[in-house]
């Protein structure tokens, strides 16, 4: 399984695949949503649409924030031996 994590200004989001064509997006514990792909959770948060709204309220604010998945950290999660 693999997730993906962004440091922002308020928190860490994590996108975490959850099963086969499945994943959801977390800031910090809280879960924001579940997605059919990384990418379109990753637009969501780009695009400050998220249903977050301390994260939502940003979208005048931050410019900087990358536009898609590719400038997220890539995690690997080693399934237990």
């Amino acid at each position: 399984m693999y997730s993906y994590t962004y440091n922002s200004n308020i928190g860490t989001f994590e996108i975490k695949q959850v099963g086969r064509g499945r994943y959801e997006l977390w800031i910090e514990y809280e879960l924001i949503g579940s997605y059919e792909s990384a990418e379109s959770a990753a637009e969501d948060v780009s695009n400050f649409n998220t249903g977050y709204n301390e994260w939502d309220k940003f979208h005048n604010d931050i410019q900087d924030f990358p536009p898609n998945i590719s400038k997220w950290a890539l995690v690997k999660e080693e399934s237990p031996q």
